[in-house]
């Protein structure tokens, strides 16, 4: 697997609409980062540039392309004037009246047979069975190693509030997210949070503070397993997206952020990977996944059961 991040870490670098995830440290094992002159905990290290052509729901900055789903935000939708701001900050990279957000279900390998009717044949799509190179609703997949983080470093943030989400591919392995790489302070503490299978949270930025007292425009977290790491490794998904709303700098230049909470109001808050699974078609008979352990006790109480059962068969035989 960590051959297939380097493999999208440098399908990212070759298209540069796609340059907004930088990998600064590429995947690697935990007795590789033991040998790293900083940051030994992160297995991974990535730095993202929030952009608004990577939206998820007409009403933030992404992170990648949002594979498998229709962002496009046209200029005749209510939602358009949303980024106002930034087209005006940035009308080279956004010209007046085009298009936000793209219409990118059936991606990745849109137009490939083979892989399009592989996917179909697991009731799924290419966003989801295109392992190593696909970013589905604009995620992005890596392993968490025991005792080990994915670190990632965000730009462009001025205290905007995120939605922090991921998901592991073990329904009940536990996620943890943490800001990373920055003090802990009592006027801004470190923020941790956690979930089992799934992982949601939507909070101001936290950024790091400058030595003057302002905010700076970075922020920092880290993913990583806290308790409940039967597997010392595991796979999972995740994506920060931030408001597309302009932070300001106060009178004692601090970053604010306007009605955040109401923003983390307006977030679909599901938009997991595996939404885009398709549902089983009626009277499909789903293969076991998940078998239920018997007890030593019970396989005894069963085996004496079934004995005394045969046992009263051949009685009434003969």
């Amino acid at each position: 697997m960590l051959a297939g991040r380097s493999i999208l870490a440098v399908l990212l670098a070759a298209q540069c609409a796609m340059a907004v995830v930088k990998t600064l440290r590429e995947p690697m094992d935990e007795y590789a980062a033991a040998l790293q002159a900083t940051h030994r905990e992160c297995t991974a290290i990535y730095q993202v540039d929030f952009e608004a052509r990577y939206t998820t729901q007409g009403n933030d900055l992404g992170m990648l392309p949002a594979q498998g789903v229709d962002t496009t935000v046209v200029s005749t939708d209510p939602e358009y004037a949303n980024f106002a701001d930034i087209m005006a900050s940035n009308p080279d990279d956004y010209p007046a009246g085009e298009a936000i957000g793209a219409n990118l279900i059936g991606e990745p390998k849109k137009n490939d047979v083979v892989a399009q009717a592989y996917a179909a044949s697991q009731y799924s799509v290419t966003a989801l069975t295109e392992v190593n190179t696909a970013t589905p609703i604009g995620y992005q997949r890596d392993m968490i190693h025991i005792y080990h983080s994915v670190c990632v470093n965000f730009t462009n943030v001025g205290k905007r509030w995120v939605e922090i989400m991921a998901q592991s591919l073990q329904s009940d392995q536990q996620i943890c997210v943490a800001d990373w790489n920055r003090p802990n302070l009592a006027e801004n503490p470190i923020q941790v949070a956690c979930g089992n299978g799934e992982l949601f949270v939507c909070r101001d930025s936290a950024n790091s503070i400058n030595a003057d007292g302002s905010y700076a425009d970075e922020m920092g977290i880290k993913f990583f397993c806290q308790d409940s790491c039967d597997d010392p490794y595991f796979e999972f998904y995740w994506r920060v997206v931030a408001s597309q709303i302009r932070p300001y700098r106060n009178s004692n230049g601090r970053w604010e952020q306007g009605d955040g909470e109401n923003w983390c109001g307006m977030r679909g808050g599901d938009d997991y990977p595996q939404s885009l699974l398709q549902p089983y078609p009626e009277n499909y008979d789903a293969p076991a996944v998940f078998q239920k352990s018997v007890s030593g006790a019970s396989s005894v109480f069963v085996s004496t059961l079934l004995a005394a059962s045969l046992a009263l068969i051949a009685a009434a035989l003969y």
